[in-house]
């Protein structure tokens, strides 16, 4: 059915401002300010037609507050239309303030401006919809999710996604798993706010496709769906880096990335916005141990050299392939990104930082310690040499080989060496693309280190 001219069924409809499980990104005030735009018709002409909105809660029929009870919008009749139809159509829009919760309903009718209120005809309705915070998510095949075991990682109203098509729908896992709902499940649960997800990454792609200095497509597909769902977000989660662990990538990454990171500050318009990163995890192959490390390292570096970007360890997830996360591993990145959120972005006095080698210093020509930071009460490390140890020393002469190793205090690892140190030394902490599974760990919270390699 249609209406007159041709118009849609609906007496009022939504052309622009809003649709059904949007997150609206809130403001430092914890509200959203919002334009919503349509059109209108009516049966018979009217002397001063008018549009108007009522924001309820969803599953209600109350409004919000008195000044989201049928706000009048500005109506507009459509002086283009004449002969019979004229005086029976035309455009409205409504700017209106919406604060942080849902999900809400918004509710449409038109009708004279002097029609009591059960005369009013109907018009559309935005279902589900709500007011809180929207996370950025990108980078390769780890932030797309690639977790096979079967896990239970249900949706949630309050956990909205915006879609590839450009619609706003309820999160879900597809085939595969991914850490991000978990991780926005947490917060909307700590935070008692709504969370959005804007999901761009793609497999198996280089920094390169990201970067705008080097006219990045997938970039610029980000930069698209971040308009395209309002401009705003609240924070960005990355994890990439495995397709530029080869040894023509990798030295260009930490420019690539932090043209990224600028990149995307520039487009929402926030020169702090967070971005928590995941440092790689291994590779079960031994090609390009040493490009592993490199990018590890740079991650780290990043971390200190970028205000706002945070590091989480990942070396505790299991991998359900050669290279991918498992569905349970996906959990613990989700977890740790959400202790860093919240600890680290949104100011909650809860310990998400990773143990991280400070220095290196010689105390003999055998002994070296390892000191580190971080640590809320010790760092703990219990496990055999011979069944692969976490630090890799070198010197002038190659590699070093360790005998012995004790942790004489809560922060430092001290290692002792079967030979005498020749000139400058390397450690690395975890070495190779394919390190062990237990690392030295921060016995709160069990905190797996951050993979270094530092030279002394």
């Amino acid at each position: 059915m249609t209406g007159p001219g041709n118009q849609p069924e609906a007496p009022v409809t939504i052309t622009s401002g809003l649709q059904d499980w949007q997150i609206l990104q809130q403001d430092k005030e914890g509200m959203a300010r919002i334009t919503i735009r349509g059109t209108w018709w009516t049966v018979e002409r009217r002397e001063n037609p008018q549009v108007r909105v009522r924001i309820c809660r969803e599953g209600g029929f109350s409004a919000i507050t008195r000044s989201h009870d049928w706000t009048v919008a500005d109506t507009v009749v459509d002086s283009s239309v004449q002969g019979d139809e004229a005086g029976k159509r035309g455009m409205w829009h409504l700017s209106v303030t919406i604060p942080r919760g849902g999900p809400y309903r918004l509710e449409t009718t038109v009708a004279d401006a002097d029609d009591p209120v059960e005369w009013r005809r109907a018009g559309q309705v935005v279902h589900f919809f709500c007011v809180g915070d929207i996370w950025l998510i990108a980078g390769q095949s780890n932030a797309a999710g690639c977790g096979r075991n079967p896990i239970d990682d249900p949706s949630e109203i309050g956990v909205h996604q915006f879609s590839q098509r450009g619609e706003w729908e309820l999160a879900a896992h597809g085939r595969l798993h991914h850490p991000w709902l978990a991780f926005a499940k947490i917060l909307k649960k700590e935070l008692s706010c709504p969370i959005g997800l804007i999901p761009t990454a793609v497999g198996g792609t280089p920094l390169s496709r990201w970067d705008p200095g080097q006219n990045g497509d997938l970039f610029d597909n980000m930069a698209n769906q971040v308009r395209t769902a309002g401009g705003l977000v609240r924070g960005v989660l990355w994890y990439q880096g495995e397709s530029d662990a080869g040894s023509g990538h990798h030295p260009q990454y930490k420019t690539r990335f932090t043209r990224f990171v600028n990149g995307i500050r520039e487009l929402t318009g926030n020169a702090g916005l967070p971005v928590i990163t995941v440092q790689l995890n291994r590779l079960h192959s031994g090609k390009n141990g040493a490009g592993w490390e490199a990018i590890r390292e740079i991650q780290r570096q990043i971390s200190h050299e970028l205000e706002q970007v945070f590091l989480i360890s990942a070396f505790e997830s299991v991998l359900c392939d050669g290279i991918h996360n498992s569905s349970s591993g996906n959990l613990l990145i989700a977890q740790r990104a959400a202790d860093t959120a919240l600890g680290g972005i949104y100011g909650r006095d809860i310990p998400y930082l990773h143990p991280e080698c400070a220095c290196i210093k010689r105390v003999d020509q055998t002994t070296i310690d390892l000191h580190f930071e971080n640590i809320v009460t010790r760092l703990d490390y219990e496990y055999a040499l011979e069944n692969a140890f976490p630090f890799a020393v070198s010197d002038e002469e190659g590699g070093v080989p360790v005998a012995a190793y004790e942790l004489p205090d809560h922060k430092t690892f001290r290692i002792e060496l079967a030979r005498p140190l020749k000139g400058r030394i390397t450690v690395t902490g975890p070495p190779g693309s394919c390190p062990p599974h237990v690392m030295p760990k921060d016995i709160n919270g069990y905190r797996g280190m951050l993979g270094f390699t530092m030279i002394a």
